[in-house]
């Protein structure tokens, strides 16, 4: 069976760094920063809240979900492209985004039209995406008590929701696994592999954890400083900045694991996932020699 470590939950990355925003959310200033500049021309992500897609054309005009939710967002892909012609597209949104991404530019469903478009693929470090009522009916079940969820974060490698009313919660996975969505319960990758860089959010709202894993996020990273010094402070993280995320990792995929193998034995359908990639999967999980790396185009 192949070992839950590092390299299996995380996947590959070239480095990590902590990054304050002097005051903002980093990676919001990221990519305003990139719209002010002209790295790219638009910006492909969901509302604050994460219930409904937004494509931003202008720095002054960015916002980025900060909660665990982030719906259709590569609806707008199209509009995007062909009504608007934007050929360096940021497409910021969990995991999954880009599993759906990745398929209309590689595997010839319209990729005569998103192939070169896409600029800068940034995912957020994904829990579980879950829709306002089960937020609700899962902060219930922490606090007994009824109260909105404002923003997401990890601490000490800890899930935690800051509410509305103010108070901090941490979220235990095994409850967090009950209230995701359907689809989020087979998916072993809320890491983000596959995308340019990985952003975690902490507790502090102007400060942030981004995983560098291609060469064209690096190099954005670079550029961002290079035009604006002031802007934003970045320090290489430490390896235990990044390992204390394992252990939530390691027993959130362990519940999706147990989950799919429970489909498979009774012989029924599991979402997200065809015939092909359970036979990677299973190769996978009995093998130590297999490349479970997802690829960044």
């Amino acid at each position: 069976m192949v070992a839950l470590n590092s390299r299996f939950l995380l996947g590959k990355y070239r480095e990590a760094f902590l990054v304050d925003g002097k005051g903002e959310n980093p990676v919001k200033a990221i990519f305003t920063l990139m719209l002010k500049f002209g790295l790219i021309d638009g910006l492909l992500t969901a509302s604050e809240d994460g219930n409904s897609p937004r494509l931003i054309l202008k720095a002054e005009d960015v916002e980025i979900p900060v909660r665990n939710t982030c719906f259709g967002v590569n609806s707008l892909l199209k509009k995007a492209v062909q009504k608007y012609r934007l050929s360096r597209l940021a497409v910021f949104g969990p995991a999954c985004t880009f599993d759906g991404l990745n398929k209309t530019q590689y595997f010839g469903i319209g990729c005569n039209w998103t192939k070169t478009a896409v600029a800068l693929k940034v995912s957020f470090l994904c829990p579980g995406v879950l829709t306002d009522t089960a937020f609700l009916s899962e902060v219930v079940d922490i606090t007994g008590k009824r109260a909105g969820v404002s923003r997401f974060y990890f601490q000490k490698g800890e899930l935690r929701y800051q509410l509305k009313n103010g108070e901090e919660v941490a979220v235990p996975p095994a409850l967090h696994h009950r209230y995701v969505n359907s689809a989020c319960r087979y998916c072993l990758n809320m890491a983000g592999k596959g995308t340019d860089l990985t952003a975690v959010y902490l507790k502090e709202v102007n400060r942030a954890l981004f995983i560098v894993r291609s060469e064209r996020g690096l190099s954005t990273l670079a550029q961002i400083q290079r035009n604006s010094p002031s802007s934003l402070q970045f320090r290489k993280a430490g390896k235990e900045d990044v390992d204390e995320l394992l252990s939530f990792l390691k027993e959130k995929v362990l519940l999706n694991i147990s989950d799919i193998i429970e489909r498979v034995e009774l012989g029924l359908p599991v979402p997200k996932w065809n015939d092909n990639k359970l036979r990677k999967f299973y190769r996978i999980w009995n093998s130590v020699d297999v490349n479970s790396e997802e690829e960044v185009f």
